[in-house]
């Protein structure tokens, strides 16, 4: 090996110029370089911790929403089993007020029909009463002669006569 060229000018000039590029490299990473590269790893640091953060809440939240659906379904479920009991009541309320108003109608038809049937026997019996009462007079007209008014006067005398005697 030959060291002679180490003492080369120029390759000490060479040598000297690399220090002094790498002390101000140092200096530079010293005085400029850590501090931003700190920075950046802690805003890297403060995203990723802001990120987890999210992520959790995000959980949490999924979590919630996963219990209120559940919560949701069973309301759901309950409402249409409390509706289905009220709509069934209901329907049977309102078969019941039918049937008793159907009952109503029916009492009252009857209470009506027997009125008319009463006023139909009553104009019967009065028409019925009326042409009785006219044939009557027309065969008293026709057969009664005074000869036989007398007869009959004569036998009803002679009957009081014989049941007080």
């Amino acid at each position: 090996m030959d060291f002679s060229s180490l003492r080369d000018p120029i390759f000490i000039a060479k040598v000297v110029d690399f220090a002094l590029l790498i002390a101000v490299i140092v200096y530079l990473y010293q005085r400029f370089g850590r501090t931003w590269l700190v920075a950046q790893q802690e805003a890297q640091n403060k995203a990723v911790e802001d990120a987890v953060a999210q992520r959790v809440a995000a959980e949490k939240a999924v979590e919630s929403h996963r219990n209120a659906i559940e919560k949701a379904k069973v309301d759901a479920a309950r409402m249409v089993e409390v509706g289905k009991a009220q709509a069934s009541r209901l329907i049977s309320d309102e078969i019941a007020q039918a049937r008793e108003h159907a009952q109503r109608i029916i009492a009252h038809a009857n209470g009506e029909l027997e009125r008319e049937r009463y006023r139909v026997r009553r104009e019967l019996l009065e028409e019925t009463v009326e042409r009785a009462t006219e044939e009557a007079r027309t065969i008293a007209r026709r057969e009664l002669t005074p000869a036989r008014q007398e007869e009959l006067v004569e036998a009803v005398i002679g009957s009081l006569g014989a049941r007080n005697a």
